[in-house]
């Protein structure tokens, strides 16, 4: 299933350390949708960090 914008902004939001409770809150989600966000995509999340670290902004 192709992504959304708002679905690589909640990976990003995610890479940068948000928790689920910011992530639901921030894009107007329930915590259970946004915990399922972050369990589902955990291997994107770590590959964006990785992304986010070697340009510098984390």
């Amino acid at each position: 299933m192709k992504k959304t914008e708002t679905d690589m902004e909640m990976i990003k939001s995610f890479a940068y350390g948000y928790t689920p409770e910011q992530v639901a809150e921030s894009y107007g989600i329930s915590v259970e949708d946004a915990r399922n966000m972050q369990k589902n995509n955990a291997k994107e999340i770590e590959e964006r960090k990785e992304e986010l670290a070697k340009g510098g902004y984390m």
